[in-house]
């Protein structure tokens, strides 16, 4: 898809803007290029609401206090009785966190010049979640798809999932509504293709020839979720600015006690230190208790499957007998140590107050071992990955010089010292092997159970690259044999299982239907066998 084709569907979008309105008489080319100037450079949020005010469950709702459309409208009375009804437990949630992130999202909200009250719509996607994953495969507090968000500059990839990070996909997200106002002048209409998909809206338009969204939400073309869409994000903000009125908390949940800190998903983390087990085993329970925690599919059935089924193969680096293990230390190229900074990246609540404890972010050499870093501060493995969900592996990604992680403000100076001193090792160091016969990068990959594109890129090889015997290739795994294939989250547990799953059932219709034909086919032998007879 080339760059253009968001000013496509903008063009499409203002075309039939032009004809529903046959009553204005055209205007000459300079004064539209004057206009669409002066649009251009006024902020976003520049709409006039109104004073004009409506009342749900007997409270009398004034748009003055809004700046994002609400509307008294019969699908968002129905969502506000919801949220303080049936979805009143998920909704008890979705307020504590928003203590975190309301007053984080907001000012970045407002530097692009954006209703602040979209806030609420991360609300809606995600209950301000940042390892929430839809079905379709959105994730983050946003719930960008991977394509959409490697459209708007987040990193998506085996390494890193920057979906997962709350302060680059606010920044992404804003850009894309951004994008999307500019597109239909509405931001009704521009909420319900963030849901829905530019071209989506763009069809109902051509097909209805309305760009009022209480119109479109009168036909069928529009699925259900994307048609409330919108009335739940105004039930929101309206629940959400009235809790007391509605019977919540005030002030939501209660700042964490010393000793933990606030993720960037909005959960606590206790800050562990490290055990005196011995090295190999304290990193594999922490690697395990993490992967644990990770898989996070998208519903409780899927939950109890991830905690309860085997991982399969979860013994040690098994190595086939047509590969052969030459090396466990991979030495990088020499670098001048970089010194780590921080940079203060505060969580505070409602009232501007800090909560918890402050989070700093360290730039460090990467690809960076997240054990390492955790004994140089430390804490555990389990804290450090909690720390920064964006990472879904056990270091940071290779192919930068530097990455920032997360880490407490408290372990600022012990990090510090041990991070910058001269034994410490600031590269990872990552297994190679040797092939002993002539074979595929995609074999290797499927020997170890690895996806192929990570074992590529480490490599600087094409994914369908034929090797000679005797090559040297690297395997994204460290050096040290403390760590096996299961906790070095190399597989995706809950996609495998999925596959698993899918196959078995594949299988099982295969086997009835054959049945069924041998039955069938035995069946009409014995009439024919009747009908000779006769």
């Amino acid at each position: 898809m080339t760059k253009t084709f968001p000013f496509v569907f903008s063009a499409v979008v203002l075309s039939l803007t032009a004809a529903s309105c046959s009553s204005t008489p055209k205007s000459t080319r300079s004064a539209s290029d004057e206009r669409s100037s002066e649009k251009a450079q006024a902020p976003l949020n520049a709409q006039v609401l109104g004073n004009d005010s409506f009342v749900i469950k007997g409270l009398k709702v004034s748009q003055s206090d809004y700046d994002f459309p609400i509307s008294g409208h019969e699908r968002v009375e129905f969502w506000v009785d919801y949220f303080t009804g049936r979805g009143r437990k998920h909704f008890e949630k979705y307020l504590e966190r928003s203590e975190l992130f309301v007053p984080f999202i907001r000012p970045i909200l407002k530097q692009y010049g954006l209703p602040q009250d979209l806030v609420y719509l991360a609300m809606i996607e995600s209950g301000f979640h940042n390892h929430a994953r839809s079905s379709a495969k959105a994730v983050g507090p946003w719930q960008f798809m991977p394509f959409t968000g490697r459209r708007f500059g987040l990193r998506v990839d085996w390494w890193v999932d920057e979906r997962r990070d709350t302060e680059k996909s606010t920044h992404s997200a804003a850009k894309y509504l951004r994008e999307l106002y500019r597109m239909f002048d509405s931001w009704e209409l521009a909420a319900s293709a963030y849901n829905s998909g530019e071209m989506k809206i763009v069809r109902a338009i051509q097909r209805y020839g309305t760009a009022d969204y209480w119109s479109l939400t009168r036909q069928n073309f529009l699925r259900r979720e994307t048609r409330d869409y919108v009335p739940k994000i105004m039930a929101a903000a309206i629940v959400a600015k009235n809790r007391v009125y509605f019977g919540f908390n005030a002030n939501g949940s209660d700042a964490p006690k010393s000793g933990v800190a606030l993720a960037p998903d909005g959960t606590v983390v206790q800050l562990e230190a490290k055990t005196a087990q011995e090295p190999a085993q304290a990193t594999q329970e922490a690697l395990e208790s993490v992967l644990k925690s990770e898989a996070t599919p998208g519903n409780a059935s899927e939950i109890a499957e991830s905690e309860s089924e085997p991982e399969g193969e979860s013994e040690g680096l098994v190595v086939g007998k047509d590969i052969e293990v030459v090396s466990q230390v991979v030495e990088h190229e020499k670098t001048p140590g970089t010194l780590a900074r921080s940079v203060p990246t505060p969580h505070v609540n409602k009232q501007g107050e800090l909560v918890g404890e402050e989070l700093a972010e360290f730039e460090v050499q990467s690809p960076a071992d997240l054990t390492h870093i955790a004994s140089a501060a430390d804490l555990s493995y389990h804290t450090v990955k909690s720390l920064n969900p964006e990472l879904l592996r056990w270091c940071t990604p290779p192919g930068t010089s530097n990455y920032r992680v997360r880490l407490p403000v408290s372990a600022k100076e012990r990090f510090l010292a041990n991070y910058n001193s001269p034994e410490f090792r600031k590269r990872t160091e990552f297994l190679t092997f040797r092939v002993n016969r002539p074979q595929s990068l995609q074999a290797v990959a499927r020997h170890f159970g690895i996806k192929v594109d990570p074992l590529a890129d480490l490599n600087g090889l094409s994914k369908n690259s034929q090797l000679r015997k005797g090559a040297l290739i690297r395997l994204p795994m460290p050096a040290d044999g403390g760590r096996s294939v299961a906790t070095l989250e190399i597989r995706d547990p809950p996609e495998r299982r999925r596959r698993a799953r899918a196959s078995r059932v594949k299988r099982k219709k295969s086997a009835v239907s054959s049945s069924s034909k041998s039955s069938s086919r035995s069946m009409n032998h014995g009439k024919r066998v009747v009908l000779r007879d006769r």
